[in-house]
């Protein structure tokens, strides 16, 4: 706060520069929209590995009901506990695009692969017609 009244209080001149060196210094560099379908791509790949396996979401979260895994599922029931655990954030938007995505993915598959022996799946690259064709969820 006090480097904003700092810009303030200085030069008028200045000030516009100084915003933009400020804004600049504290952005947030998020993920891309490359890597949003990537982690809904991925989502959806995990959701066929467990169901293929058989592991409904009973088998791996709630014993009582037989519940089918869907792209939105490994989003809310998988993926965004590890990322709440490893990074303190509670959206996949506000992930860091370089390392934050794949080091939670990395941990997601690891206990797929450790508890539920789901064979790994590679985080999803562009495949030509993929990103034409998917649509960007948050």
């Amino acid at each position: 706060m006090q480097e904003l009244e700092d810009i303030l209080n200085g030069p008028p001149f200045q000030v516009r520069k100084r915003l933009r060196e400020y804004i600049d210094k504290n952005k947030k560099v998020g993920r891309t929209s490359q890597q949003n379908r990537g982690l809904h791509k991925g989502f959806e790949l995990i959701a066929s590995a467990l169901t293929d396996a058989g592991l409904d979401m009973r088998a791996v979260l709630k014993p009582e009901v037989q519940i089918p895994w869907t792209t939105e599922s490994v989003k809310e029931y998988i993926f965004k506990p590890v990322m709440k655990a490893m990074t303190s954030k509670d959206s996949t938007k506000e992930l860091e695009k370089s390392g934050e995505i794949e080091q939670v993915w990395e941990t997601v598959m690891r206990f797929l692969m450790e508890e539920h022996h789901i064979e790994y799946i590679s985080f999803p690259s562009y495949e030509p017609g993929y990103a034409e064709t998917a649509p960007i969820k948050s």
